[in-house]
């Protein structure tokens, strides 16, 4: 008799965006995965909507779609390794492994203080045990993926409107200025492609301000080709018509802001002549460009990581929000968004932990005095390479691949020569993992369990739970994670994980998780959509007003206004081209790409170059070329285009792997061998965009015939 399909809702994990999944299970196999229209993040990210929307069915991208395929890879590993020498590793019992593991630790603290050890971590998986190991071992250094995403982003939205991810109201919007944000590829959440289509047919203007013409800009009214790293100079010059032609809302400016005064005068010489110089963009279209965005209600200016991966990130965002606060567009329908959500509770340390007095090596809130609690990956590397502040010796990675998604690769695998104990915990052998003394296998998403505040603009809880058992030989990171602390003789870690997160949901929305798990799609959701929030408690800044001048940046001695003299000087005639980078909807960072679905979609990353400029170079599509930096250089394939800026090369990220898998070896090029590693001075956001190269054929690396 054929067995029963069993259908099981969790979460995507195949990138950060944790959309719903429904997977269909059969015999211990999934055999489908579809999307769960229970979970927003697949649908809208307003109440209503959703509830009107959910019956049409939710999304998935087409990572989500094929992660089934990974499941039973070949070259997931299935034992722990340890090094026996270079590029030799012995496979051990997982009690070997958490033996040798809890030695080197133990050994490490005893030697050199608890603050030796570095750990970083994936951002949405199974984090509060892993931040709950660090406090019981005693190190505060704790660092995860956020700081290579959106902290500058997050730093400038809220030391200016007081909420560090506010999410755009795109469905409703009439007027949509997208600075480097390319939803409809790097498809952070699974109903924006849907929310853009959806303004757009309802008769919205989009308009997108990017070097490159993305999967979004096709979809565009306009777009808009900028100077790499110059979006907050544009939206000074933006602020400057809008002030001088008086289109700004008056009564928001008057009752729910301050600083206006200084920054009406700090604009009065960023003119539209001024930003053309700088950006490239002609002075004409800034003016139109200011005043559709202050005569058209609702809108939405909003910035993503193609604005704050450079060295001015925090301040172009902060530029960039304050268009919102001269328009008064914030908190209501179709405007920037206030979300309010609910996190599943951690819970406080225990008293039996010790007390933590040594410095973070990453100079979180002194050096970066607005660094998100992610840490700064770039500082801590650093300290690795220098022993500044102090020496680490120790770092554990837990899905991260820090070698290949760190700005400079040469250094990040320099780095970890230098430490005397690298653990990395991941189910495959990254580039991070071929550095390592200890490798302990991670699992699929599919057969784990986590909770997930949904970025949506409601409270919205979902689960992850296990819909198939992990593949032969592995364990689920947070059991590795607990029984090595146990071995250690930490307290705090003997109840279950499931036990765990329990008390989570029972502390935040009162449920237990066998409750989440008997709700229709395993999610918990609590309308309404409550808008214009900021009326009833105002903002949550230090004045409790939006902030054209910040206080807590004047309080450290930094610009209360936006400084964007911050920015690595334009190329000169040996490194004349800027190298950026973006993301493809088939691939996440560089842990995709073993997929060999997605790749068949997706296999490489030519290197895009503009027409004009390859025609002056003698160059064609197709070329086998040399890019050279002042860090690295590498092959890559060319492609020629008008779809990107003149003077701007560029391919999308997470290509050109050495490890990691059959399927993605040797695919592509990896563009993080091109920058120099540096950090956002006040946020620490990793610097992932910023940095000049050159270009030639092949047969003239001698250097005839480069640019």
């Amino acid at each position: 008799m054929e067995q029963e399909i069993r259908i099981i809702p969790t979460c995507c994990n195949a990138c950060g965006g944790q959309t719903g999944v429904l997977a269909h299970v059969k015999a211990g196999k999934v055999v489908k995965l579809e999307p769960n229209s229970e979970n927003p993040i697949g649908v809208a990210n307003t109440y209503e909507e959703f509830i009107t929307e959910k019956t049409r069915g939710a999304r998935m991208c087409p990572k989500g779609l094929c992660a089934i395929k990974q499941l039973d890879d070949p070259d997931r590993l299935t034992r722990p390794r340890r090094r026996k020498g270079e590029n030799a590793w012995e496979e051990l019992g997982w009690d070997d492994a958490l033996d040798l593991a809890a030695e080197k630790l133990a050994k490490l603290k005893a030697d050199y203080g608890p603050e030796a050890l570095l750990w970083f971590s994936e951002d949405h998986s199974f984090t509060h045990i892993q931040q709950d190991f660090c406090l019981a071992f005693g190190t505060p250094n704790y660092l995860n993926h956020s700081n290579l995403c959106d902290a500058a982003r997050k730093a400038g939205f809220k030391l200016t409107l007081g909420d560090e991810r506010p999410i755009a109201d795109i469905a409703k919007a009439k007027y949509i200025l997208a600075f480097g944000w390319n939803p409809l590829a790097a498809t952070k959440w699974a109903y924006l492609p849907a929310a853009f289509m959806k303004a757009i047919e309802g008769g919205a203007k989009l308009v997108v301000i990017d070097p490159v013409f993305t999967a979004t800009a096709a979809k565009a009214t306009e777009w808009v080709p900028i100077r790499p790293g110059t979006d907050g100079v544009l939206a000074l010059a933006m602020g400057h018509v809008i002030v001088e032609e008086q289109l700004y809302d008056q009564s928001f400016i008057e009752n729910w802001s301050v600083g206006f005064p200084q920054y009406q005068e700090f604009v009065a010489d960023k003119t539209p002549r001024w930003a053309e110089e700088i950006t490239g963009i002609p002075a004409a279209t800034i003016v139109r460009l200011a005043r559709e965005l202050a005569g058209t209600k609702p809108a939405v200016a909003d910035a993503w990581s193609g604005v704050s991966h450079y060295a001015n990130g925090t301040e172009a965002s902060r530029a960039i929000a304050m268009l919102l606060g001269l328009t008064g567009q914030i908190d209501g329908p179709g405007m920037m968004l206030l979300p309010e959500r609910i996190q599943p509770g951690h819970r406080a340390p225990l008293a039996e932990w010790p007390r933590i007095l040594a410095p973070r090596v990453d100079g979180l809130g002194t050096k970066y005095p607005f660094a998100h609690k992610s840490g700064v990956y770039v500082e801590a590397r650093e300290a690795m390479l220098t022993g500044h502040p102090y020496q680490p010796k120790g770092a554990v990675f837990v899905f991260q691949n820090f070698v290949m998604s760190m700005p400079n690769i040469n250094k990040s695998a320099k780095a970890l020569k230098n430490m005397d104990f690298v653990m990395v915990i991941d189910p495959y052998m990254s580039e991070t993992a071929l550095e390592a003394d200890l490798v302990i296998p991670g699992t699929h998403f599919l057969e784990r369990y986590d909770l997930t505040a949904n970025w949506v603009a409601f409270p919205s809880i979902s689960l992850r739970q296990p819909v198939v058992e992990p593949r032969e030989g592995v364990r689920p990171e947070y059991e590795f994670i607990m029984a090595l602390a146990n071995r250690m003789g930490l307290p705090g870690f003997n109840p279950g994980y499931q036990t765990l997160l329990d008390a989570e949901l029972k502390s935040s929305i009162g449920l237990g998780l066998e409750e989440l798990k008997a709700l229709p799609g395993a999610v918990w959701n609590q309308g309404p959509t409550r808008y214009y929030k900021y009326r009833e408690k105002g903002f949550a800044t230090p004045s409790g007003k939006f902030e054209f001048a910040s206080q807590s940046m004047q309080e450290v001695g930094l610009s209360p206004l936006p400084d964007l003299s911050d920015l690595e000087p334009p190329g000169n005639a040996e490194y004349p081209l800027a190298v950026i980078n973006w993301k493809c909807s088939e691939h996440t960072h560089s842990r995709t790409h073993n997929n060999p679905w997605l790749m068949e979609m997706e296999g490489g990353n030519p290197l895009y170059m503009h027409t004009q400029r390859a025609a002056m170079l003698g160059l064609k599509d197709g070329d086998r070329v040399v890019v050279e930096s002042r860090f690295d250089s590498r092959e890559a394939v060319l492609k020629v285009t008008p779809e990107i800026h003149p003077q701007v090369v560029g391919m999308s990220h997470g290509f050109g792997h050495w490890g990691l898998g059959r399927v993605a070896r040797d695919k592509g090029t990896a563009v993080n061998h091109f920058y120099e590693g540096k950090a956002d001075k006040i946020s620490g956001q990793a610097i992932l965009k910023e940095g000049w190269v050159k270009v030639c054929k092949v047969e003239d690396k001698d250097g005839r015939n480069s640019l």
